[in-house]
């Protein structure tokens, strides 16, 4: 089969997509992505799978026509709470290759101009982190890939737990025309706001923001 490439197309606006995962979505014969992504290549006319509920479906799609070259859109990059994972569990590493893009955390920690190389990550779509506050206390950056009220009703819990040395901050629709950044003081506030599923939310040692 030819290798199935799997394209970090980054945060959200085309400017962020990489010229190798432009490259790559012009020469599939099968686009594969969610809508949103698949709208970053409009000059693409080639087969299109739009991922929406079970991926288990769009993998059996993608099996029936394994005589077809894949491009697979992935949101952020590619080895970061990405989809890439459930294809290449599923077809191989060696079936398959990924071209990196930049995650939404590069883009909320460069908005705030720290480094993020000592950060805490921690995905909460789909799930509630199994993280206490005992290990998060050895953190002074925490991310959180947000997405739904559950997550942040789980982020202000811990923003009272972690206490006064904390605050939050939400990264909204980053790099897109709807883009936010909004600072949390307290849990109440955060508990009460309405934040979009691209979510980047910030738990930060104040003394970093001095």
């Amino acid at each position: 089969m030819n290798k199935i490439v799997i394209a970090g197309c980054g945060p959200g606006h085309e400017d962020y997509v990489s010229v190798l995962a432009h490259k790559a979505a012009t020469q599939a014969e099968v686009l594969v992505g969610a809508q949103h992504l698949l709208d970053l290549f409009p000059q693409s006319s080639c087969q299109q799978i739009v991922v929406r509920g079970a991926m288990s479906n769009v993998l059996d799609q993608m099996e029936a026509l394994h005589n077809k070259k894949f491009c697979v859109l992935v949101s952020g990059d590619t080895g970061l709470f990405s989809l890439a994972r459930l294809v290449v569990n599923r077809f191989g590493r060696k079936n398959c290759q990924l071209i990196p893009g930049i995650s939404s955390i590069q883009v909320a920690f460069s908005r705030l101009a720290l480094n993020w190389s000592d950060a805490l990550f921690i995905s909460a779509h789909g799930r509630v982190p199994q993280v206490n506050t005992a290990e998060l206390v050895h953190y002074d950056k925490i991310a959180l890939l947000a997405g739904d009220a559950t997550a942040v009703c789980w982020a202000a819990d811990r923003l009272t737990e972690l206490g006064t040395d904390y605050i939050a901050m939400s990264c909204e629709n980053l790099t897109l025309s709807t883009e936010k950044i909004r600072e949390f003081d307290d849990d109440e506030s955060l508990r009460q706001a309405s934040l979009p599923a691209r979510t980047i939310l910030l738990l930060l040692k104040k003394e970093l923001l001095r």
